[in-house]
């Protein structure tokens, strides 16, 4: 799996956001390989807002990325609900299931959390960058807290 950890696009010297896209996730889309990633505080300086971007994202081909995580942990996409009030677009874990065949197969065996650090902010009437929020830190927090790790065979276990 391919990861893409924000300012995938420099948003002021792309002028068409989805073409720009297209070009960085090109290699992996060719490859075949599942991918997945997450806005940095750059990417929506170009023709597309947040959410936007995240949503084109999510449907490109192999892209494992998620605009919002789901309320409800499970396998089955049609049970899973979007968590919409979080702050930011593309929040989300993944998790990495062992290999098909091996004692570890039914574990998860790491999972990959994503959190949008935010575009700008005004603090004290200066224009800055953004920041990871309570309302990211408090969802962190409770999906984590459903993972322990296995003492004896090292694996995650889902509580």
């Amino acid at each position: 799996m391919l990861l893409l950890l924000g300012d995938n696009i420099f948003g002021t010297s792309a002028t068409d956001a989805a073409e720009s896209l297209f070009e960085v996730f090109a290699p992996a889309i060719e490859s075949e390989i599942p991918w997945a990633a997450v806005l940095g505080n750059h990417d929506q300086e170009s023709s597309m807002n947040r959410e936007e971007l995240m949503s084109f994202i999510s449907l490109m081909d192999y892209s494992v990325s998620q605009t919002f995580p789901s309320t409800k942990v499970t396998s089955d996409p049609m049970e899973q609900q979007p968590m919409t009030n979080i702050d930011g677009f593309g929040n989300y874990n993944l998790e990495v299931w062992g290999a098909p065949g091996s004692y570890l197969s039914n574990s998860s065996i790491l999972n990959l959390y994503f959190l949008d650090s935010g575009d700008r902010a005004i603090v004290d009437g200066f224009r800055t960058y953004n920041w990871i929020r309570e309302s990211q830190l408090s969802w962190l927090r409770g999906v984590s807290k459903r993972f322990k790790v296995n003492t004896i065979t090292g694996s995650m276990e889902v509580c």
